[in-house]
């Protein structure tokens, strides 16, 4: 009997190449994240094993966080130990990981010019609808982005998507997903790369201003300064 897949179209045959490509090396990495098998790659098409699951919910959160603490530090350890934040990185493959501050830079003038200088990890935009719940936990989905980013650059991403979707999400629910990552983190011997509260709080305003012209699409139903979990920034900062 043939296994079910999923077929995702791609109108740009080079997105759907980039994202097969992207997938590939996310597997290459044996992390033990459950990320769908890649069947085939055609020009407009990626050929994907089809995941039995159901949408990710709040409550899921610290669950997805231990997986996405579980990818970053393996990534880490077996490849990005030797990638500067600010440069495009080659990988042992031949994949050209792009820096972070790449698309970023309009939103990254008032961030810490220090950042750049701190461990790397990746962003795969974990968005929560990039999250499969399946009978086995958390899955990853959706390959068609891949940067460079700070640890817990990826998490935030996912908990702003998450409140500006669902509602505000309770603190200390965001503290035990947090400490989830970061125990995950140090479980593949990667301690020195652990994300702060605050670091988290200010990659959130980064992700802010990123999709807040998403509100009323794409299930964005809040605005992340209605939602955030946290007290607000003491001064927003300036927009282009």
């Amino acid at each position: 009997m043939m296994r079910a897949v999923y077929v995702k179209h791609y109108a740009d045959p080079a997105r759907a190449l980039a994202a097969g490509t992207h997938l590939t090396w996310l597997i290459q990495l044996d992390s033990g994240v459950r990320l769908p098998d890649l069947h085939r790659v055609t020009a407009n098409h990626l050929i994907l094993e089809h995941l039995d699951g159901w949408p990710f919910q709040p409550a899921d959160l610290e669950h997805a966080a231990a997986l996405l603490g579980r990818l970053h530090g393996t990534a880490h350890t077996r490849e990005l130990h030797a990638a500067h934040l600010g440069r495009d990185y080659t990988s042992s493959t031949g994949l050209t990981i792009r820096r972070f501050p790449a698309g970023r830079e309009h939103v990254l003038s008032d961030a810490d010019p220090d950042l750049v200088n701190l461990p790397a990890a990746l962003y795969k935009d974990c968005n929560l609808r990039n999250v499969v719940m399946t009978a086995g936990g958390p899955a990853l989905v959706d390959f068609d982005d891949l940067t460079l980013a700070p640890f817990g650059y990826d998490l935030a991403k996912l908990v702003v998507s998450t409140a500006m979707t669902h509602g505000r999400l309770p603190a200390d629910q965001i503290s035990a997903a947090l400490h989830a990552y970061n125990v995950d983190v140090d479980d593949i011997g990667t301690r020195a790369a652990e994300c702060t509260r605050l670091q988290l709080a200010r990659y959130a305003e980064i992700h802010h201003r990123l999709t807040a012209r998403y509100v009323g699409r794409n299930g964005y139903q809040h605005l992340w300064p209605t939602v955030r979990p946290w007290p607000a920034p003491s001064a927003e900062p300036r927009s282009r």
